[in-house]
């Protein structure tokens, strides 16, 4: 078949081109939610991370983490816009909702509930410890877990893992997510300049605290006894990706593509991931420009990747705890590629039931709903 091109009138020199609908996003996020179960394979076979680009990288991040900052890079960029193309904040606000929050209270309640009482089958208890399991459950902290859209704390399962009772840890990266969603209305409420700005602004800040961080200037402990925001010393690498991403939006009719940027792009972070310790210092800006070199690529095309269904979230929903299972029942037979060959098909069948169950029996909903107006619609507001 013969490869469709942008059409004329759309052809430029930009990186982001005009027809903002037309792009591979949706393939680009399934293969990052991918590549999160992927590295989640060597952290929960050996216990600690002996990833591939972990090794590569001389401990600077995994692939997993690569992944999870372009996918804020993504929502940075697309979030904006759907903000541009609602009524109201309230509209906003609601399409947010019911895109994130539904999925995440399902798989939760399946993660802590069915999956977790599931680990604590083994050979001296063919049926499972459920008493034991319920009775050590922390539902106070489980229940603003729950509505804080946080990962499950406090569930005693899988203890024969090397990670042990970590149920579904990928969750904790929804929680900073919602947080960005939240800030994007700002960028109007507290602005006294033009939103663009505001974003730049915002992405220096925390780009700044990030550099800072990354050369020990700055500390920032983590504390997992922490009931909310359990890892705050992500919070300026996940902002600085969330508003490249949302920088990218504002000036995409300034921005161009060019060959020989993809090409120093590439070269500079090979350079900072093999030479010298500066991922966290280029692969905002570097990452990012890539990111929307693919997405926007005007040979490499795959509109339609999700017309069966956006999968990408489910994806990453179901990925931990499946392949904790997995590692609970099988860890005789596998290795780390093992246990992703095993464990992604497995992942992708409830991505699949995920999307079909809920996420867009839900998303269906946003077009019932009564639209209030809180506020001037964005798009009137101006860039």
């Amino acid at each position: 078949m013969e490869k469709l091109y942008f059409p004329a009138h759309v052809q430029t020199n930009l990186l982001i081109p005009i027809e903002l609908n037309k792009n591979n996003f949706d393939c680009l996020r399934f293969f990052l939610a991918a590549a999160v179960i992927y590295s989640h394979c060597f952290v929960i076979y050996y216990g600690t991370d002996f990833e591939p680009i972990r090794m590569f990288t001389h401990n600077q991040t995994d692939l997993g983490g690569i992944a999870v900052n372009f996918f804020f890079v993504i929502s940075g960029f697309l979030i904006v816009k759907s903000f541009e193309n609602s009524g109201s904040t309230y509209e906003y606000l609601v399409k947010r909702i019911l895109r994130i929050c539904p999925g995440f209270f399902v798989a939760f309640l399946i993660s802590v509930f069915v999956l977790g009482a599931v680990g604590t089958i083994d050979a001296s208890h063919k049926f499972g410890q459920w008493k034991f399991y319920f009775q050590h459950f922390g539902f106070r902290r489980i229940t603003l877990n729950f509505f804080t859209l946080e990962a499950p704390k406090g569930v005693k399962a899988f203890s024969t893992n090397p990670l042990p009772d970590m149920i579904n840890e990928s969750l904790w990266t929804i929680q900073y997510e919602f947080a960005c969603y939240l800030l994007i209305p700002l960028l109007v409420i507290v602005s006294v300049i033009k939103r663009k700005w505001l974003a730049v602004v915002f992405f220096l800040v925390s780009y700044g605290l990030l550099v800072l961080q990354s050369i020990h200037i700055i500390t920032i402990n983590d504390n997992e006894k922490n009931w909310v925001f359990l890892y705050p010393s992500a919070m300026p690498r996940l902002l600085a990706f969330f508003f490249a991403g949302s920088c990218f939006y504002f000036f995409r009719n300034y921005i161009k593509r060019n060959k020989l940027l993809i090409l120093s792009a590439i070269i500079l972070i090979l350079f900072a991931s093999w030479w010298v310790h500066g991922l966290d210092i280029v692969l905002p800006l570097a990452g990012t420009y890539l990111v929307f070199s693919f997405a926007y690529h005007p040979r490499v095309q795959f509109f339609d990747f999700a017309k069966r269904g956006d999968f990408s979230y489910g994806l990453y929903l179901y990925g931990w705890p499946v392949q904790q299972l997995v590692m609970h029942f099988f860890a005789k037979h596998l290795s780390a590629d093992r246990l992703f060959f095993i464990a992604f098909p497995l992942t992708f069948l409830a991505a699949y039931l995920s999307w079909r169950l809920v996420e867009s029996r839900f998303l269906k909903m946003k077009n019932l709903l009564k639209k209030r107006k809180f506020m001037q619609p964005a798009a009137i507001v101006g860039v």
